[in-house]
């Protein structure tokens, strides 16, 4: 059977754990043709057959161990970093954890990556969305979801107490692979490579090895990436920089009732407290004072493979 065909079942197959006693993960409803058609424009990316027919049939599950998941990528603002996009945002979880699904011209999204805020790394969790459907519902069966998340955080670990070891010099990397050299002459001097398509190395990339200041590459849609910036940053860094998880507002009403937005009642988390409000013992020293500093955004660079 193919990707599609197995994930079909994989979704709205009842929920059941090993004693066959009924689970709280439930499968959200479909969507109309109409619906379906309606979201094409804001899809991240090309909606194909099978996508829009799981989008019949599912629109998402919710009651999962990292919260409801959404197929119709609507309920998420895009993916923040343009070396994952197109991405489809399936879920941010109670961790902060961003699991998006990469966009491409397979009839599933895939691969699927789990983007971790703290440590900065993101981990390869499976080849596509059926994939990651087969092991959400494995692992739910048997009551193990917190061991398998559990190894996927000490995975990011690792990688990230490896990210020295694992980091390669673009003129280390071009003497013996002749498949992306000529996108690694074309990275900076301060470049540090991953190449993440070996399969016996933890598969993860510490994206937050530079710190604020770390510019991102990536050969194609290889998973090869490049970081380039100020390595003391993040390499001497005790914890890495904090990311909000904005939601925005669904395409329709169906959707939002059907993902539980917060327009079916999730509630919005508060604004952060207004920095311009000094004390009134400083206002009234006469000293001239500084606005705080605000953390810049990381730059982000995607460069063709040669």
């Amino acid at each position: 059977m193919s990707a599609p065909d197995t994930l079909m079942p994989l979704v709205s197959a009842p929920w059941l754990d090993a004693d066959g006693h009924p689970l709280s993960v439930r499968p959200l409803p479909g969507l109309r043709s109409d619906v379906i058609q309606s979201l094409e424009c804001s899809y991240p990316g090309i909606l194909t057959p099978a996508m829009k027919a799981l989008l019949g049939n599912s629109c998402g599950l919710a009651g999962t161990e990292i919260g409801s998941i959404d197929f119709t990528g609507c309920w998420f603002l895009e993916e923040p970093y343009a070396v994952f996009r197109p991405a489809l945002t399936l879920a941010i979880d109670d961790a902060e954890r961003r699991w998006i699904a990469e966009i491409g011209d397979r009839d599933l999204p895939g691969p699927v990556w789990c983007v971790f805020p703290d440590p900065e790394v993101a981990v390869y969790v499976s080849d596509d969305l059926a994939a990651f459907m087969a092991a959400i519902r494995e692992y739910t069966g048997r009551g193990e979801m917190h061991a398998w998340l559990h190894g996927l955080t000490a995975r990011a670990r690792t990688v990230w107490s490896r990210r020295h070891a694992l980091a390669i010099r673009p003129h280390e990397a071009a003497h013996s692979d002749r498949a992306i050299r000529g996108w690694l002459l074309g990275l900076p001097m301060d470049a540090y490579v991953y190449d993440l398509r070996v399969q016996g190395i933890v598969r993860g990339w510490p994206y937050g090895v530079a710190g604020p200041s770390g510019r991102f590459y990536r050969c194609r849609r290889l998973p090869v990436f490049a970081v380039a910036g100020l390595p003391a940053e993040g390499w001497r860094a005790p914890r890495p920089r904090s990311r909000d998880a904005t939601v925005r507002a669904p395409a329709s009403a169906e959707v939002s009732f059907a993902i539980e937005t917060p327009h079916s009642g999730r509630k919005p988390r508060p604004n952060p407290e207004n920095p311009g409000r000094w004390p009134l013992s400083r206002r009234a020293s006469g000293r001239q004072l500084r606005p705080p500093i605000r953390g810049r955004t990381a730059m982000v660079e995607l460069r063709p493979c040669a």
